[in-house]
């Protein structure tokens, strides 16, 4: 029973509410439960009895528009005997400004991601603290009547007015033209950043002390809050500090969300030497969970490892004739980075491989299975797709001491707008294939470039009545035998082959696409986003007979990278050159302070390296020199304020994905230049781990797992920006409603051992083959984050270069 204080957030549906939660929860050692603004509470009065504060949280919208501020409202409204504590952050800041008088109105030029110095009163919350360094994200700003906009630190910036009595200002950004981009000249010279009520106990912030670039001094200024909240409290309402798990929210339980931040076997190896062969085999067996029933023949990977040789990702799939069939191929051969591009996988997709497909709204997921399919009432899984993914791989959950990235399980893509479902956004159904499609692999080969190996597997599992050692000895051989001829698979680049075979293009207009980077900033003065990741598609018809295999083994030559895949999955064909990992996460192990723990912990990592931030390679001049930009000369550019407020609010965005779902998020690596064949990219690391207690007997498919993390992220917030759930239904009209389909989504594994992988899908080009489609017509996606900052120029080059990664497989420039 804990005797922490309940807290009650009022989130606005912002991207970066999670992350307030956080800090709160570690500044104030409270408990905090969310609600959301739009929430329908009957008796708010006896709701707010379970709790001792508010924070009333940022989100996009206007503070006079009731659908932006919803339950803010009824706050500032609660009757003296009622109130309690109270917080408002930038939105919240900017309705509690707004209910005691002032004006609020746009900044000639918005400031989201950019971080400040603000000069503060050094009183009430500010005490001791009269400077703070701290990020600001906002489009609109308080006005109060009688402030002249003089910049001057005038006293009379202090205090109240008669327009605003019950207004008292505590802090304000002058830092007016120093540091900051020229187009920040047009803004005031002083901006209110900090209010309180002079009667209540209401006080409002407009910057953001949980972003990972404001520093210690920000969070301190929460910290201060809430001891003048439990000073305020201790006087006037004593019982709210004693609170306990056991208050009765029961009433109110469908509305409300509790923060999630309070809250295997040893397999046997062996191994036998083949007296014909090099290579060795492994028949490991793999215990499953405990937790379910399985029968005496358990899941078992029959494997067999041989060096890689002279071996190829194209030589091997030639070899075994894949290039002809459906398969999955996550290919890093040929652009491998530290921590990335360890490993490549070919999934083999078989007649009698089972397939899961979802398409949007859809009430059932499909079970397919050698031209058999099953509908399966998704009502049975709280109709989430997830859920079902997880109870699915949680019938073949295993653990194995065999430390590879792939073991077998499932291996599929994701669609844009199948995330987008996930959010609450309304989108019709994929009308080329499924939004969502995973295959069951059981028949892979791992290629690990660490260790220069090559294994062939096959996962059986207890319904298999196929000989995995024939097919692993028979693969094996031949190989073997082809890892020792040294020939290659022919790589000359055929630009002209594909160029001649068009028969149509349709590109994205400059005059088209710089109208909607217009329609974006409009949108984000308007305060309705930080961010908005606008993207365009192109359109490419061939004629004749083109080989998408040909067409791939080109394009990884001439776009290496990490997250380079082929893939052939029911009506899709995607070939991918993605530099972006979305997210991956480890299976479960022993935490280091479990070990010594009298209830040992497991935990698992989930990491994401959200790409933000582009710089091309080649510069041409107006004069038409090409310039090569050299990795110092990127690095100065993407050190500006455009490109370092672009990709910190991702990661932002990012941090607050993760703490819906993990504990000990971190930031790994902040804005770190990484070169690539044709840009240098600005990348972020962040990480969340997930913790589970070695006693929970038996475990379910209910408990959380990488699967969860993966869901509460979509869409990538590299993709939609932030907001992410405005952002998302801002480009949804500034996009025409066009599909991106599997463009913007994700493509990867969830592997039985418990680990998982995905990447990004950019720098791609996909078809589908369906009726009703043009098969012969391919896409291609592109586009780039617009900001306050962006110039249509610079952001119609940027998707130009994006476009060409992939568009000069057909010869054009």
């Amino acid at each position: 029973m804990s005797l922490k204080p309940r807290v009650l957030f009022l989130d606005a549906y912002d991207s970066f509410s999670n992350n307030i939660i956080a800090l709160l929860e570690a500044q104030c050692n409270v408990l905090v439960t969310k609600v959301y603004i739009d929430a329908v509470i009957p008796d708010f009065d006896e709701f707010l009895t379970a709790f001792a504060a508010i924070v009333c949280g940022p989100g996009p919208g206007h503070p006079t528009c009731l659908k932006d501020v919803g339950l803010f409202k009824d706050v500032w409204a609660l009757p003296d005997d009622s109130i309690i504590p109270v917080l408002g952050i930038c939105l919240g800041f900017q309705s509690l400004a707004h209910e005691l008088g002032a004006s609020v109105v746009c900044l000639p030029q918005p400031r989201h991601g950019i971080g400040t110095c603000v000069t503060t009163s050094s009183t009430s919350i500010f005490e001791d603290l009269p400077e703070i360094q701290t990020v600001q994200y906002h489009s609109l700003h308080a006005v109060l009547p009688d402030d002249t906009g003089t910049g001057l630190m005038d006293a009379r910036l202090w205090k109240s007015s008669a327009f605003c009595p019950d207004l008292q200002p505590l802090a304000w950004d002058f830092s007016g033209q120093a540091g900051m981009d020229s187009k920040f000249q047009k803004n005031p010279h002083a901006i209110l950043m900090a209010i309180k009520h002079k009667g209540k106990p209401f006080y409002g912030i407009q910057f953001h002390p949980e972003s990972i670039c404001s520093d210690h001094s920000a969070q301190l200024v929460v910290a201060n809050w809430w001891r003048s909240s439990l000073e305020w409290l201790s006087y006037n309402r004593p019982t709210r500090l004693v609170q306990k798990d056991t208050v009765n929210l029961d009433r109110f339980r469908p509305l409300v969300h509790e923060s999630n931040l309070e809250s295997g076997g040893n397999g046997q190896m062996t191994r036998s030497a083949s007296p014909a062969s090099t290579w060795s085999s492994v028949s490991s067996a793999m215990t499953p969970d405990s937790s379910h029933e399985t029968h005496e023949d358990y899941p078992k990977l029959v494997s067999a490892t041989l060096p890689i040789g002279a071996l190829t990702i194209p030589s091997i799939c030639n070899a075994l004739d894949l290039s002809n069939d459906e398969c999955i191929i996550l290919d890093s051969e040929m652009r491998q980075l530290p921590q990335l591009g360890v490993s490549s996988i070919i999934g083999m997709v078989l007649p009698h491989t089972k397939k899961i497909t979802y398409s949007i709204g859809a009430k059932n997921v499909k079970l397919q299975q050698g031209g058999k399919e099953e509908l399966v009432d998704l009502d049975d899984y709280g109709s989430n797709i997830f859920s079902f993914i997880k109870a699915f791989m949680f019938k073949y959950k295993i653990v194995t001491n065999v430390n590879r990235a792939f073991c077998g399980g499932l291996m599929g893509y994701i669609t844009y707008e199948a995330g987008l479902e996930t959010i609450g956004v309304p989108v019709p159904a994929c009308p080329g294939g499924p939004d969502i499609c995973f295959a069951f692999i059981q028949h892979s080969i791992l290629i690990d470039h660490k260790q220069h190996t090559v294994h062939i597997q096959f996962l059986q599992v207890n319904e298999d009545n196929y000989d995995a050692d024939s097919w692993v000895t028979k693969t094996a051989s031949i190989l073997e035998d082809l890892s020792k001829q040294n020939v290659k698979y022919s790589l000359n680049i055929q630009p002209q082959k594909f160029a001649q075979a068009i028969e149509r293009r349709t590109l994205p207009t400059e005059s088209e696409y710089k109208a909607k980077i217009t329609h974006c900033q409009k949108e984000i003065s308007a305060g309705n986003s930080y961010e908005l990741c606008l993207t365009d598609q192109t359109s490419i018809s061939l004629g004749g007979d083109i080989s998408s295999w040909d067409m791939f083994v080109d394009l990884r030559q001439l776009n290496p990278a990490p997250f380079a895949a082929y893939v052939r999955l029911g009506p899709l064909t995607l070939l991918s050159t993605s530099p972006e990992r979305f997210m991956n996460w480890s299976r479960f192990q022993m935490s280091s302070k479990g070990l010594d723990s009298s209830e040992p912990e497991l935990f698992s990592t989930c990491q994401f390296r959200p790409i933000k931030g582009t710089v091309r390679k080649d510069h041409v001049g107006p004069d038409g020199t090409v310039h090569r930009v050299t990795r110092p000369e990127a690095t100065e550019i993407l050190k500006t304020q455009k490109e370092q407020a672009e990709n910190l609010m991702i990661v932002d965005l990012i941090r607050h994905d993760l703490y819906g779902v993990c504990r000990d998020v971190c930031v790994e690596g902040l804005m770190v230049v990484e070169e690539y064949e044709s840009v240098f990219q600005l990348v972020s690391v962040i990480e969340g781990k997930l913790y589970k207690s070695t006693h929970l007997t038996p475990p379910t498919p209910d408990e959380t797992s990488g699967i969860d993390c993966l869901a509460a992220s979509l869409p990538p917030g590299s993709m939609t920006g932030a907001p992410k759930r405005r952002s998302c239904q801002l480009l949804r009209e500034i996009e025409n409603e066009k599909p991106r389909s599997v463009y913007s989504g994700v493509l990867g594994y969830i592997c039985v051992s418990g680990k998982g992988d995905f990447s990004v899908v950019i720098r791609s080009i996909y078809k589908w083959d369906s009726s009703g489609a043009d098969h012969s017509t391919w896409k291609i996606g592109a586009g780039g984050a617009i900001t306050t900052l962006s110039t249509q120029e610079d952001e119609w080059e940027e998707m130009l270069t994006k476009l060409q990664s992939t568009y000069r497989l057909f010869g054009s420039k």
